[in-house]
């Protein structure tokens, strides 16, 4: 494995300067063109290798086989032009620059796949229901067992070039070049069958089966495409990173309400800093401005700190948090709370206020019951309670 690694990497030098860098923006998108367009011309060449195969052979299963290589040149083609597309600068009307077309360009190659399949299953079952013999030669299955090895060999080029950038897009390129193999040994299999069997509706069957393999890529990337397009859930390493790095930062206590952004090429991250009221609001903005750089240093993009002052806490509301604390215990749903506050609204009377984190899988339509309950059970257990403000944390917010 280390001899490919070492042949791999020679070969990523030859095509990108500074291949190393790849943190490096630049970098990362001279990693996706090279992909695509090493891509582009291997599996060019293999079409046309194949269709000429199929027509000659008059066999429904290797054009099956064929248009599926002609989906992988589509995908391919589409990871150029995403690339390309994402090195362009931000302007007025895309602010947040191009880096979310890496998610676009699956989300068009699935449906490329739907449509081949669709039109490929009709001819396969024609050819499973009235088999025609197929024109077979003995150098055929010799000659699609050889296109194996090109796939095989640009399958490991490709993965390797998108797990050195972390690129979901050129993985899934890489990820379709490994199953063309398995794809063509069973049209191998099913020549030979057809040849020295006598089973000509085989090619049929595999044809449809083929097709039903393509319709499936289609749904399931399509479905993965959406996601990010939709607003996808940060990561936990992301999420513990941000967090660590701002308490790192002199003068955070602690971290909460973290929201993440993914344009691809950029991250728009906004967040809560607890920090101790005593310092001053000059000194408390110059700790969030502190902490902002650093963010942007680690992620690139921007970043928005919201400050949260925290007060000293006297016995008496040290006393009222503890009951708090103790009423939460009871509420399953409840997984933790922050910017606890007593606010006076007169001697007698107090005002308790304060974030909640409830479990993922609670949905937002009970989150006015949860804050409802909350309060009627602070109102019974905790002396002197003019009201409650409960703010549930969205889901969106970590």
């Amino acid at each position: 494995m280390k001899i490919f690694e070492q042949i791999n990497l020679k070969l990523t030098g030859w095509f990108i300067k500074d291949f190393e860098k790849i943190n490096n923006k630049k970098v990362r998108i001279k990693y996706g063109l090279l992909a695509g367009w090493i891509s582009v011309v291997a599996i060019l060449l293999l079409f046309i290798i194949k269709i000429l195969l199929g027509l000659l052979a008059d066999s429904i299963s290797v054009v099956a086989n064929a248009f599926h290589l002609l989906a992988h040149l589509a995908n391919s083609i589409i990871l150029v032009v995403s690339f390309k597309v994402t090195a362009r600068p931000a302007t007025a009307k895309t602010p947040f620059g191009h880096g979310r077309m890496e998610h676009v360009a699956p989300l068009i190659m699935s449906i490329f796949l739907f449509v081949s399949g669709l039109q490929i299953i009709e001819s396969s079952i024609h050819q499973a229901l009235e088999p025609h013999k197929i024109h077979y030669w003995p150098a055929l299955p010799w000659i699609i067992l050889a296109t194996i090895v090109v796939k095989q060999w640009l399958s490991q080029f490709v993965r390797f070039l998108g797990k050195r950038v972390n690129s979901k897009t050129i993985l899934v390129n890489a990820f379709h070049h490994n199953i063309e193999a398995v794809m063509s040994l069973v049209v191998i299999g099913g020549l030979l069958a057809g040849n020295y069997f006598d089973l000509p509706e085989v090619d049929g069957y595999i044809g449809i089966l083929l097709s039903a393999w393509l319709l499936y890529l289609g749904y399931t990337h399509g479905k993965e495409a959406i996601v990010p397009l939709l607003g996808q859930a940060p990561s936990k390493d992301t999420i513990q990173k941000i967090r660590e790095k701002a308490k790192s930062i002199d003068g955070v206590e602690d971290v909460h309400e973290i929201i993440v952004h993914d344009y691809g090429s950029m991250y728009l991250i906004s967040l809560h800093v607890e920090i101790p009221e005593k310092l001053g609001p000059a000194e408390m903005h110059e700790i969030a401005e502190r902490c902002e750089g650093a963010l942007r240093k680690m992620f690139g993009g921007e970043v928005v700190c919201h400050t949260d002052p925290l007060k000293e806490k006297t016995p008496e509301i040290k006393a009222v948090e503890d009951l708090f604390i103790k009423i939460i215990k009871y509420f399953s749903q409840i997984i933790d709370y922050h910017d606890f506050r007593v606010i006076s609204e007169s001697r007698e009377r107090i005002i308790i206020a304060a974030d909640i984190d409830v479990k993922e899988d609670i949905p937002e339509s009970e989150f006015k019951q949860i804050s409802k309950d909350l309060e009627s059970e602070v109102s019974k257990k905790i002396p002197n309670i003019a009201y409650c403000v409960f703010y549930i944390t969205p889901k969106f917010a970590y």
